[in-house]
């Protein structure tokens, strides 16, 4: 209610300001015809501006809010990976029989092109992963999982990361196997 008072003071105060500007401007020439004219002429324009700035600047706010939620987005998916991920993918993936297969294009170098993280990225979607359950030691992942129970209840309560879907869903089930027991 507080924001729409100074809007509505602000208006009050253009229209009048506006006004005084007419009236002495009627003083000086004492043309109201003139007057009618540009003041028409001005009304009429007010829609094609209010379209204009409406869509302009919707749109330039709309992409700038994207853009933000993304970077925010980007850097839980980041400390996600920093403290919880990465040690999790590694514990799974050492239970990957064929590992071996592309255990060398894990391992990322300083001097990598975009065209070289392309090809990796390419292979590694088309890499049939694989898993032997009876490599994995259950109760050292359900350790692993209760000790980040916390961190990742805190990272599942922030908002921006709805914007990623899969990654949430996924988020969720490590969180729900660990809670379930």
């Amino acid at each position: 209610m507080k924001s729409i008072r100074w809007q509505i003071r602000l208006g009050v105060i253009l229209i009048i300001l506006s006004a005084v500007v007419y009236l002495i401007h009627f003083m000086i020439f004492r043309d109201p015809h003139h007057i009618l004219i540009y003041l028409f002429g001005d009304i009429a324009f007010v829609f094609v501006e209010v379209m204009m700035v409406t869509l302009v600047i919707h749109r330039v706010l709309n992409i700038h809010e994207k853009r933000e939620r993304l970077e925010k987005l980007n850097m839980l998916i980041g400390v996600f990976f920093s403290d919880f991920g990465t040690d999790l993918l590694i514990f799974f993936s050492n239970s990957d029989p064929n590992l071996d297969k592309i255990k060398k294009d894990l391992i990322v170098e300083k001097d990598w092109t975009e065209e070289e993280f392309k090809r990796i990225s390419q292979k590694l979607r088309k890499y049939n992963y694989s898993i032997e359950i009876k490599k994995i030691d259950l109760v050292k992942l359900q350790d692993f999982l209760r000790i980040k129970s916390d961190f990742l209840l805190r990272l599942l309560e922030n908002p921006n990361l709805l914007e990623h879907e899969s990654f949430t869903d996924k988020a969720f089930a490590l969180f729900d196997s660990q809670t379930c027991k």
